[in-house]
């Protein structure tokens, strides 16, 4: 029987072999995840092959998301600016969630954000990348400005926030599954008219079903049947030690051992008290998720409309900013498929905290309770949706204000010029 004859690692198409292999292994696993064993196995070559060419898994990570953003399919951020500006905003939305929903585009977003913490120069590249992309929209909205079909703004900054607000921020980072054609086609199209008209001047302001308030959560309850043996002090000092350390290393890479070394505690203590790992974790997660649950916001009403949502737009912008909050997207954004649960509530409860306040700030001046959609499309808008979880500078105070106010006058005039906009 003839044996099967292993391919000649040193052919020219050596490397792209073993960085195709690896593209299609860290995007399905992400890099804690995946071994240099696992992308040998896939690329049918030896181990040894594949560091001579790559040093160290992040060297050869970086190479391979490097590889798969130059083989990306641009066209589908393509703007089609035929027919009038309401239908070719509907496709190119519903092309950026095409393109957003495709596995492998999915799976370099959810790179980048990875990246962010392990390599920040990469992931300041796939942010660039992803510009060049918003800028055949930002020519198009160019165009629309010097045309009268649209009212002066920033080009690029818009076509940032049309983007972020058609596929929803951060959300189906967070364990849910991106829905389907027909529900992506509703959502942008409510988007679309959003964005054109605001919230004031939407074409249907009650179309669809308000965002019910999220109830206040209760904190985590142990379940363990083991008699709690921490008093409620070091229960707290552990829980925080804990999530510093989950935080720090992310879910593989932390210690129950330096868990319980911080806090004088025995690994026995953790075992039996939490169960496992994933046990101490999810009561991290779950006491922080309870805590957001509680966020109370300030809804000033003693002036306009527009300075009330403006400074409520700032205090969303701040609440995300916190660095507790950027580093628990981070991780959970990478464990979404281990908690979708925790995932899933980590994002909602804070979107119908902030849709709360909206709906009772927008009452007080009169104005019908927005639907879900338009809450969603809010959040996006006032933490810039994705934009902060990949960047280590962040914005000041005086930026922080222009980016709320932005935030603020889209979301109640949008973009079409007109007299109301523009005061």
């Amino acid at each position: 029987m003839m044996s099967r004859r292993r391919p000649d690692d040193s052919r020219p198409d050596a490397r792209a072999q073993i960085l195709a292999a690896a593209g299609e292994v860290f995007l399905r696993e992400g890099f804690a995840r995946t071994s240099v064993d696992q992308i040998a196995a896939t690329a049918h070559m030896s181990k040894q092959s594949i560091y001579e060419l790559f040093p160290s898994k992040m060297d050869l990570f970086e190479a391979a998301v490097r590889n798969t953003l130059d083989m990306a399919d641009r066209n589908l951020a393509a703007v089609d600016d035929v027919g009038d500006i309401e239908a070719t905003l509907r496709r190119f939305g519903l092309r950026l969630f095409e393109g957003f929903a495709n596995p492998v585009n999915f799976g370099l977003f959810r790179a980048n954000i990875v990246a962010a913490t392990r390599f920040p120069k990469l992931a300041a590249e796939l942010h660039e990348h992803r510009l060049a992309m918003v800028r055949r929209f930002a020519d198009y909205v160019e165009r629309c400005i010097a045309d009268g079909a649209l009212a002066p703004v920033d080009p690029l900054t818009t076509g940032i926030r049309f983007g972020g607000m058609s596929v929803e921020g951060a959300r189906y980072f967070l364990g849910l599954s991106p829905p389907s054609l027909s529900v992506r086609a509703e959502i942008v199209g409510s988007i679309v008219d959003l964005f054109l008209n605001g919230y004031r001047g939407q074409t249907d302001p009650d179309g669809g079903t308000p965002m019910a308030a999220a109830d206040q959560m209760a904190d985590p309850v142990l379940e363990s049947g083991a008699t709690l043996r921490l008093t409620p002090e070091k229960l707290e000092s552990l829980i925080d030690a804990t999530l510093g350390e989950f935080l720090d290393n992310g879910y593989r890479g932390a210690s129950l051992d330096r868990i319980a070394t911080s806090v004088r505690a025995s690994k026995a203590t953790l075992y039996r008290q939490f169960g496992n790992k994933e046990g101490l974790f999810r009561y991290a997660v779950q006491r922080e998720i309870a805590a957001a649950s509680r966020t109370k916001f300030a809804v000033a009403t003693s002036g306009t409309m527009d300075e009330a949502v403006t400074n409520l737009a700032r205090q969303a912008l701040d609440w995300h900013l916190a660095p507790t909050n950027i580093q628990m997207h981070r991780l959970l954004i990478q464990e979404s498929e281990l908690v979708p649960d925790l995932a899933r509530d980590y994002h909602d409860v804070r979107v119908a905290r902030l849709g709360s306040a909206l709906c009772e700030l927008l009452a007080a001046y009169g104005q019908p309770v927005p639907n879900e959609t338009a809450i969603r499309a809010f959040y996006a808008l006032a933490t810039f949706a994705v934009r902060f979880l990949t960047l280590h500078v962040l914005p000041d105070n005086a930026q922080r204000d222009l980016l709320s106010c932005e935030s603020a006058r889209l979301f109640l005039h949008g973009v079409r010029p007109g007299p109301e906009a523009r005061t």
